[in-house]
């Protein structure tokens, strides 16, 4: 299996990695212009960029991009008493200097939604058409064949559900259940679990988020990470039905994936 082909099993299987690809060479260096090197995120590689220190210093690099999701390049100098200047320096002796481009590549996001009413109904609609792996989620036997699109799939305990559940890095969680108390049960879990997320969505008042999180902060051990909290949710581009509230929140799940959205 060539590079490509390991691109392309990642892509079907929804696994993210970092494809680091040597774009430039000076002087004396261990690879050629366009090797490449394949990173996921339990750090397996496919392909080599000339390995060494170089290369520990571009795994370690890649690591970083599956918490920015954001491609860069830099240039690395592979010997200090070289006279090439604007480049990391690393411990290497070969001489030269190699400039490595960072590409990630993004498994299909995830969309967590906690709520089969007329909202998270309405919501699926939005979201369908967009690049996003849908789940959805209620504890209400009788909303299990409420959406066509989408199983509900119904939870009896959702503390259990989310402390068992490997939530894949940089979802999305909508919650926007029936109950106040459900919706919160829910958000103290995901917070709890720790896991990586880019965006938690809660429903309500301004009177209710501030109770809430006031809650939250009392009952966790360790403050929220509150940049990715967003309450009340949805962009305020006005109306209050199920669908207007539904088109609100698609669209604030689209500016935070293009890194347009602020959290409240």
């Amino acid at each position: 299996m060539d590079i490509y082909e390991k691109i392309l099993d990642l892509k079907e299987k929804n696994i993210s990695g970092v494809l680091v690809t040597v774009t430039d060479k000076e002087g004396h260096c261990p690879q050629v212009s366009g090797a490449k090197m394949l990173v996921t995120q339990d750090q397996q590689l496919f392909g080599t960029i000339g390995g060494g220190e170089v290369e520990f210093i571009a795994i370690k690099e890649a690591a970083k991009i599956f918490d920015t999701y954001k491609n860069m390049q830099k240039k690395y100098i592979l010997n200090e008493n070289d006279k090439i200047i604007d480049g990391v320096k690393t411990n290497m002796v070969c001489g030269g200097a190699l400039t490595l481009f960072y590409e990630f590549i993004s498994s299909t996001p995830k969309v967590y939604i906690f709520g089969a009413g007329h909202i998270g109904q309405a919501l699926i609609q939005y979201l369908n058409p967009l690049d996003y792996n849908i789940a959805l989620y209620d504890n209400r036997q009788e909303f299990k064949n409420a959406v066509e699109d989408v199983p509900v799939n119904i939870v009896g305990d959702y503390v259990k559900f989310i402390s068992e559940e490997d939530i894949q890095d940089g979802s999305y969680v909508v919650i926007i259940t029936h109950s106040h108390a459900v919706d919160y049960i829910i958000l103290k879990q995901i917070y709890e679990s720790e896991f990586n997320l880019k965006y938690v969505g809660l429903i309500g008042s301004k009177r209710k988020v501030k109770l809430t999180l006031n809650k939250l902060q009392g009952d966790l051990t360790e403050s929220p990470d509150l940049d990715i909290f967003h309450s009340p949710i949805g962009l305020d581009i006005g109306g209050t039905t199920p669908n207007e509230i539904a088109l609100s929140i698609a669209a604030e799940i689209q500016a935070v994936k293009y890194c347009k959205g602020t959290a409240v």
